[in-house]
């Protein structure tokens, strides 16, 4: 791949994160990473500059060396850039992008750290229509930002089972309510549930509420918007294989194209209902509009 070559050299043997020029990827970091800082902010390169004419005086801009940012994730891995990269082919379908190479600190907790960090790149990569290199530069990487249409609701606000099956069974044609594996987690109060709906081509879509832990997405996110209720709805494909492949059979494709909408659709009756924050597979924010995008996609 032609941006493979071409990535800096001082990122030799680093895991390599490309996105799209601008792309503000401390916003990214923070959805996995609750103290994620700029330990050493980047400073863009300005060349000095010579005025001309008697209204400038004299006045001239001062040449700038660029910086290259030190974006710390936690105690054990951080990303230096971002690097600039120009051409019209980056292998991204962007003309201009930033390149920032993972850096790991050597130690027992390293290879713990770095698997998670790549995770991170690959989901950033994802959102952001982005690409990663591994740090040998064998494997390169554009995921399908479409591979995992999975949402889910955080909200404040539980519902009944019997009123979330009528609520979504316009976008989930005969959603059921499904055996529950915890009855009465929480005494006498709201219940988790689980529905799904199946279809004999597309596989089930299953919505489950529980109470779980807030990823870190949320603590950007004003506290009144979300709350500890996890309305989690998934695709459950006929080759539950497929979703970790990144070139899946037409037929797995053709039913993920199906079935997104109606998830985009059932999730926004949920919080149409119920309020709450919006979160993709990635555990990034989707915003209003970007839900209704994907709910009115032919």
């Amino acid at each position: 791949m032609t941006l493979v070559r071409a990535l800096p050299t001082a990122l030799d043997g680093h895991h390599v994160l490309v996105v799209p020029r601008g792309t503000d990827v401390r916003a990214l970091a923070a959805a996995w990473y609750p103290h994620v800082a700029w330990e050493r902010e980047p400073v863009a390169a300005v060349a000095a500059s010579r005025p001309t004419g008697a209204r400038f005086r004299g006045i001239a801009v001062a040449e700038t060396a660029a910086v290259d940012g030190l974006l710390r994730l936690d105690d054990d891995t951080a990303l230096v850039g971002p690097f600039a990269v120009d051409g019209p082919e980056t292998g991204t379908g962007a003309g201009a992008v930033d390149v920032y190479g993972l850096q790991a600190r050597p130690g027992p907790a390293a290879t713990a750290a770095d698997r998670r960090a790549t995770q991170w790149m690959t989901a950033a990569a994802r959102r952001s229509a982005g690409m990663v290199a591994s740090a040998n530069r064998q494997r390169s990487l554009v995921p399908d930002p479409d591979a995992r249409p999975d949402l889910t609701l955080w909200s404040a606000e539980p519902m009944t089972a019997a009123d979330a099956v009528a609520l979504v069974r316009p976008a989930l044609s005969g959603a059921r309510l499904a055996p529950s594996d915890v009855p009465h987690a929480y005494g006498s109060g709201p219940q988790p549930f689980a529905l799904t709906a199946t279809y004999e081509y597309d596989g089930a879509v299953t919505i489950r509420l529980d109470r779980g832990t807030q990823p870190p997405a949320l603590a950007a996110v004003d506290w009144r918007e979300h709350g500890p209720w996890a309305y989690r709805v998934a695709w459950e494909p006929l080759e539950p294989a497929e979703l970790d492949v990144e070139d899946p059979s037409p037929l797995h494709v053709i039913a993920r194209q199906r079935v997104s909408p109606a998830i985009a659709r059932a999730t926004a009756a949920l919080w149409r209902a119920v309020g709450g924050t919006v979160l993709d597979a990635g555990a990034f924010v989707v915003a209003s509009d970007d839900l209704r995008t994907r709910a009115t996609r032919p």
